[in-house]
């Protein structure tokens, strides 16, 4: 059973992507190769993972890169939310009890993460370091 979550986790964004391009008269496939997994697993994760989706798709260029949106639920701390975009964590959110304010947060979080994964690619592009290898950076 823990499995099948996992897997139903993993590729619900995927389905998310093909319908919003098919939508929007764009082709299937996409220019790049980026995968965006989420492990939500409370109804406020996936409403923030569904307006974070939405506006990270808008985004140029957005589908070459892959990023992970992970959920942590806590009774006492709140529900934090954050995106890694390979080792790195480049944006964490915590969320609010109300979900009113869930559409500006998730469109916020993921203006953030593009911003913070362009800055990450430009540091990659200028920086050579002979001892790290280019995914290291």
């Amino acid at each position: 059973m823990r499995l099948a979550c996992l897997v139903l986790a993993t590729t619900c964004p995927l389905a998310v992507h093909a319908a919003a391009a098919d939508e929007a008269g764009r082709s299937l496939q996409p220019d790049g190769w980026g995968i965006v997994t989420s492990q939500a697993i409370t109804v406020a994760g996936q409403e923030f993972c569904r307006y974070f989706l939405a506006e990270w798709l808008d985004k140029p260029g957005s589908d070459r890169y892959t990023i992970a949106i992970r959920e942590r639920p806590s009774a006492r701390w709140g529900t934090q939310v954050w995106v890694e975009f390979g080792p790195r964590r480049v944006v964490q959110v915590q969320l609010p009890p109300a979900r009113a304010e869930m559409k500006a947060l998730g469109e916020s979080a993921a203006e953030g993460a593009y911003e913070a994964i362009q800055d990450i690619e430009r540091q990659r592009r200028f920086v050579r370091d002979a001892d790290l290898a280019p995914d290291e950076f």
